[in-house]
Order: C-alpha cells, then structure tokens, then sequence
C-alpha cells in the first residue's frame, strides 16, 4: 500500500497513464517496443522542482548567492534521491526499466542515483499536469523536507 505523499485510490485511466510514463525509463521502451519514456515528464518535473526549491529559498531570506546555495541542496540529483530513499519511498521497485538495470539474480530494478532522481522529477511533473501547481508543490517539500 502506498504511503504519503503517494496514497491516491480509484486512480482514472489518465493517472495512471501519466503515472506509468513516469515509471518507464527509455530503456524498458528500447527493449519492449512499448510504452513513453519518463523524459517529456522529467522535462516538466524538473522546472517544477526549480520553481518550488527557488521559493523555499526566497522565502528563507539571503541574498542571491545563499538562496542559489539553498536551492542547489534541493534540486540537486544526489539530494533528491536521497531524500527519496529517506522517506522510503520505492521508486525503484515501480520502475520500469530495461534488463541493464535489473538486479540479475532478483530481478528487481536497482536504479542509479540520477535514475531516481529523474524519474522523482518524472512523477512531480505528473502531478503538475493532473493536479496543479499547488498539488505538485506539495509534493515536492514533502519529499524534499
């Protein structure tokens, strides 16, 4: 059962149609011959990531080069998949990936940091397109913080 910030039910056929484009990196796509790759929605993810870590930064004080600094410990791919793994949220067992990034004797996705981080950005950009700005915002202090 998924957990908060990721604990919808009854999800539409759009949900998770954008969901499981989120979860599909382009090597699952490669290899299958089926499904979109994460990367349109990374796209959006990661403006949005910016845009919300760039008003937590604002929003502390500082001049520009400390909120630059504040900024960067959030948007950066290492801090966002750490801060996955912190709140233990199981990207990488719901990714969809190619035979490259499967745990040869589990065969369980075993996702790189930039990976997780991609697809987090992936996910925020879901929820932007589905719920909001303020929905997605949301989303991302919650993983972040």
């Amino acid at each position: 059962m998924a957990s908060p910030p990721f604990f919808r039910k009854d999800l539409t056929s759009r949900e998770v149609e954008l969901f499981t484009e989120a979860l599909t990196h382009d090597s699952y796509v490669s290899e299958k011959g089926e499904g979109v790759s994460y990367e349109r929605l990374e796209f959006l993810g990661d403006a949005v990531v910016e845009l919300v870590a760039s008003e937590y930064a604002y929003r502390l004080g500082g001049d520009e080069g400390e909120m630059t600094g504040v900024k960067q410990d959030i948007v950066a791919n290492r801090c966002i998949s750490s801060a996955v793994l912190r709140k233990g949220i199981d990207i990488d067992s719901a990714s969809r990936v190619g035979n490259g990034h499967m745990d040869k004797r589990t065969k369980i996705p075993v996702l790189e940091e930039n990976m997780r981080a991609d697809i987090f950005e992936a996910i925020v950009g879901a929820f932007y397109l589905l719920y909001g700005l303020e929905e997605a915002g949301r989303l991302v202090l919650a993983v972040t913080f």
